[in-house]
């Protein structure tokens, strides 16, 4: 197996994990799935020499766990969706100007214009951070619900980030994640509406 072809595989690999996991509806099960998918992106992201992917990954690695073991215990998730928010930024901007020729390089299939390089390569460093700062504050709040609707911008946003990185399972991964979060939020809520009308119509009932 080619390197090219064990670096795609990895990302088809994660996409697995990261559509099981939405289909959760607990925050433990969501959150352990994504991380694993997480993982697998960012050996991916640092074989592209997508670095400051690599950066967002690990920096995610790290919140999900605190994250379980905070909802788990059933404290309170503010101070470290603000901390972890913090160290995103921080560590996002050091890594953007530390492997900034690295980064050129990873655009260099689309461009070899350096203006349009550069323009690019800070577009999906950025993106990249902002992704991972809204799936912070998605992570930390013990609501599936929640959960699956900030992914949404996060996923659109890695989205792009994957095809400027030419990461072909990333593209995918996002598209088939936006898909696959609708799909749960339409099986979720389909009970409720049921139980609901079912509710009415015995008041209904009981009026009459």
């Amino acid at each position: 197996m080619s390197l090219d072809i064990f670096i795609q595989t990895l990302g088809f690999v994660a996409i697995a994990f990261n559509l099981i996991a939405v289909q959760f509806n607990t925050h433990a099960k969501i959150v352990a799935m994504k991380t694993v998918g997480s993982f697998l992106f960012g050996v991916q992201y640092f074989l592209l020499h997508a670095y400051t992917g690599v950066v967002m990954e690990v920096i995610g690695w790290i919140r999900n766990f605190i994250f379980m073991y905070v909802v788990k215990k059933n404290k309170p998730t503010k101070f470290w969706i603000v901390f972890f928010s913090c160290v995103t930024f921080g560590l996002g901007v050091t890594t953007i100007l530390l492997t900034w020729e690295k980064s050129l390089e990873s655009v260099k299939w689309l461009t070899n214009d350096f203006t349009t390089a550069t323009i690019l390569t800070l577009g999906i460093s950025v993106l990249s951070i902002i992704a991972k700062i809204l799936s912070t504050v998605a992570y930390g709040i013990n609501s599936a619900h929640k959960i699956r609707m900030l992914n949404l911008p996060s996923c659109s946003c890695w989205l792009v980030y994957n095809f400027i990185a030419y990461s072909l399972a990333g593209i995918l991964n996002e598209i088939m994640c936006l898909i696959s979060i609708t799909i749960a939020e339409i099986r979720f809520r389909t009970p409720k509406k049921k139980t609901t009308t079912t509710e009415t119509s015995k008041t209904a009932i009981q009026n009459e």
